[in-house]
């Protein structure tokens, strides 16, 4: 099996970090199931992504049964499904963790638009849709905040989501949201120390 990434894509970092987790690596001894990895280079048209997936998007799973699986979650729980050992996933009977994810995925969906917007020439960004994805991301990181008590270093795929949303602070200088919500950089901090966590850091 065969998962592409790109090193700055935060949704790839997830995959990457499950992968590792759930020890699925090429190396890993009496392991059945192993996956390599391959970087590659975002809107390349000549890349060979494109012959495993016709979106282009990453992350990217070939599967050994010829499946191309595109969707964060879905190879997340592909993963999961190889290694049931490890709980990575939430299932259905755990509704808080079933939460967590859902809002662990609102933010780094609006963190990611946030992103893009930026790397935009000047005349062209919008001034009103950075407003609203900063406005969620302050929303959010309230939710966050309150409920820091509960969060652990467990690395599930909530956590995993949540710290590769906060990992784009170094693209968002204008954030600035460590000070206000103190508990939650503390948990970042103590989690960003996972080796997996440290081994799928973005590139400067």
């Amino acid at each position: 099996m065969k998962l592409f990434y790109t090193p700055n894509s935060p949704y790839a970092r997830i995959a990457r970090v499950a992968r590792l987790e759930l020890n699925l690596c090429v190396g890993v001894a009496r392991r059945r199931h192993r996956i390599e990895t391959q970087k590659v280079i975002a809107r390349d048209p000549n890349s060979d992504l494109l012959n495993y997936n016709p979106t282009g998007k990453v992350p990217t799973l070939a599967t050994d049964d010829g499946f191309i699986l595109s969707e964060t979650r879905i190879i997340c729980a592909y993963l999961n499904h190889l290694n049931p050992e490890i709980k990575l996933v939430a299932d259905n009977s755990n509704g808080f963790l079933q939460q967590l994810e859902g809002m662990t995925s609102g933010f780094i969906d609006g963190i990611a638009v946030w992103v893009r917007e930026l790397r935009r020439p000047h005349s062209e960004q919008s001034p009103g849709a950075i407003e609203f994805e900063r406005e969620r991301a302050l929303r959010i990181l309230d939710y966050f905040e309150k409920i820091s008590d509960k969060l652990d270093q467990t690395p599930k795929l909530d956590h995993i989501t949540l710290a590769s949303a906060l990992g784009l602070e170094i693209r968002l200088p204008n954030l600035q949201w460590r000070q206000k919500y103190s508990k939650l950089a503390n948990w970042y901090d103590e989690f960003s120390k996972l080796p997996s966590i440290q081994a799928t850091r973005p590139e400067s």
